[in-house]
């Protein structure tokens, strides 16, 4: 074949121009020479310097190659005929959605619009804070109106009285825009012959250990996706979750005893915070009665911020959709003024002090030594220039890189056994297994439970407990979804 006579201005570089046979010796040298590294790296993995690294990379990483292997050949079952069901009702339903904002628009005389509205950002900018005169917060790059769902919460939190009559054209512009997001992210999925979905899985996706998935992004995929994804006929799922696992590993890597009686005696860890965020007596808790759940959610919010990273100040949460259709997917949630939050992480710090000290001292140990080394042995290595962003970064290690390597160590022994693992996501696993008559399902339970649980040495011996859910769809059991995950006692 003759070359092209003209190049694209991306392809002009003379190593591009290159005959493919000179090409294919470059690559064959470039493999051959990375190859022989591996020689030097094992001898240096094996020296002196680092007595544990190489025993880690044969005891858990080798074999976790065979255990994600075995689970991506696996794949998890696609309800075809209901995804089509599902994947058309969103479609009217954002319909619906857009011919309301359209006659919205019409009944308050606002013209400016093309077909494009209201998809067009700029156009329904346009509209929100030119026309209806809503007070704008939040502006793009280029100096546009911005009408994402955050610059929607802004708009939101600080509505005026003159602003009430427009709140149900916010709330449809919030609930077309997570319908939006569920058509253009998590309905393009793709099959085997048997259909069956089978995610590229990243072992070293993450700096931190954990999987990434890809093609599709199975552990981004939310609730209300999930029960499209099914159990073989004739077979179960079980799904087994570490409880509250990183808020565990926090507590016991810091000492703080308040949080880890909590834990051993069987309270909920995010109650006791709450109560020691805005310094509540147990008489007081009790007087809230359906509000605790408000406080609860802040406090849960409160205790991972400052897990990964963040400043328990910096009240960042989740967006929700405030519409009717989403309210029972909205937690309750406490508006709390600035001064209010800064106070309350006051008192928590005060009464969980092992926390501040832990997070000080790895901060001085990683700007000191340049890495941090797990429990488990493994190192992570950190040559960033020091600063606001990598003490954020510093601070979630611990509890997202042990929860990795727990979790993994638990796939590895779980493939071992034999148990037929799916899909691992966040810090829980899902088996598909014979729904056969006897116990053998709660054989499997069982064996899941008993490694999961098992002590974990590198922690002083402390067992990390585990929920686990049966069901035939990967959606949470409702009367929606009678078939969902429901919860073993």
């Amino acid at each position: 074949m003759s070359p092209p006579t003209s190049w694209a201005a991306n392809t002009s570089h003379k190593f591009l121009r290159l005959p493919n046979e000179s090409i294919f010796l470059y690559n064959a040298h470039d493999a051959h020479n990375t190859a022989k590294l591996f020689l030097a790296m094992r001898a240096e993995m094996q020296s002196q310097n680092f007595p544990t690294q190489w025993n880690f990379y044969t005891e858990w990483v080798q074999p976790l190659q065979a255990a994600v292997m075995d689970m991506q050949k696996r794949g998890i079952l696609l309800d075809k005929e209901k995804k089509h069901t599902y994947h058309m009702n969103l479609r009217r339903e954002l319909n619906e959605t857009d011919q309301f904002i359209r006659d919205y628009a019409d009944q308050t005389g606002f013209t400016d619009y093309t077909d494009k509205f209201p998809n067009s950002g700029m156009q329904t900018g346009k509209f929100l804070f030119d026309h209806l005169k809503l007070k704008s917060h939040k502006k793009t790059e280029t100096g546009r109106y911005s009408v994402d769902q955050d610059a929607l919460t802004r708009v939101l939190k600080k509505f005026r009285k003159k602003d009430e009559p427009h709140r149900q054209l916010l709330y449809s512009l919030f609930h077309r825009a997570r319908l939006q997001t569920i058509l253009t992210r998590y309905m393009t999925i793709p099959l085997g012959p048997d259909k069956r979905c089978r995610p590229t899985v990243k072992i070293t996706g993450t700096k931190t250990f954990r999987y990434a998935y890809a093609d599709p992004a199975l552990q981004q995929f939310p609730p209300e996706v999930r029960h499209l994804f099914q159990a073989e006929r004739g077979k179960i799922l079980i799904a087994s979750d570490y409880s509250q696992l990183e808020a565990r590993i926090l507590a016991y890597l810091s000492g703080d005893e308040i949080s880890i009686e909590a834990f051993n005696s069987g309270k909920d860890v995010h109650t006791q915070n709450a109560r020691d965020l805005f310094g509540l007596s147990k008489t007081q808790w009790e007087a809230l009665g359906g509000k605790a759940k408000a406080y609860r959610n802040f406090a849960k919010g409160f205790l991972y911020r400052i897990s990964y990273g963040g400043e328990g100040a910096v009240e960042k949460s989740k967006t929700y959709c405030p519409c009717e259709k989403c309210a029972d997917r909205t937690p309750q949630s406490l508006t709390l003024k600035k001064y209010e939050i800064l106070n309350a992480e006051e008192n928590w710090f005060k009464t969980h002090h092992w926390v501040r000290k832990f997070q000080d001292n790895l901060c001085e140990f990683v700007q000191r030594n340049h890495y941090y080394e797990s429990p488990f042995g493994l190192r992570r290595w950190i040559s960033k220039p020091w600063g606001n962003d990598l003490r954020r970064e510093v601070l979630n290690i611990p509890m997202q890189m042990n929860g990795a390597i727990r979790m993994n160590q638990a796939q590895v022994k779980m493939h071992a056994m034999g148990l037929p693992i799916i899909l691992q996501f966040h810090d829980a696993f899902l088996l598909e297994v014979p729904e056969t008559p006897g116990s053998l399902v709660d054989q499997h339970i069982a064996d899941m439970k008993g490694v999961m649980e098992e002590p974990v040495e590198a922690f002083g011996g402390v067992s990390f407990p585990v929920d686990t859910e049966i069901g035939h769809n990967w959606g949470a059991y409702s009367q929606d979804n009678p078939n969902g995950l429901k919860e073993v006692k």
